[in-house]
């Protein structure tokens, strides 16, 4: 197979959906009025517009950051095989 995976998409899409999904579990639980548990996770996170923001944030960081490593591994590897 000598196809080859685009860091940059996979980065970009991962930081979409990392943004998206942090903010439906915030809503979920503002929602629900419970407390969000994994809103201790995020350094700076709290239940205000900024701390969600910055919970969207690191989570759009992380998610970008696991984009680019699983592209870079699939690609490492994909180059090896041939």
């Amino acid at each position: 197979m000598s196809a080859r995976l685009n860091t940059t998409a996979l980065a970009a899409s991962g930081a979409i959906a990392g943004a998206i999904i942090n903010a439906l579990c915030f809503s979920i639980y503002l929602l629900a009025r419970r407390p969000d548990p994994w809103m201790q996770l995020f350094l700076g996170s709290g239940p205000t517009v900024g701390g969600w923001m910055i919970g969207m944030a690191e989570g759009a960081a992380v998610f970008a950051l696991g984009g680019v490593l699983i592209g870079s591994l699939y690609n490492r590897f994909t180059k090896s095989a041939a």
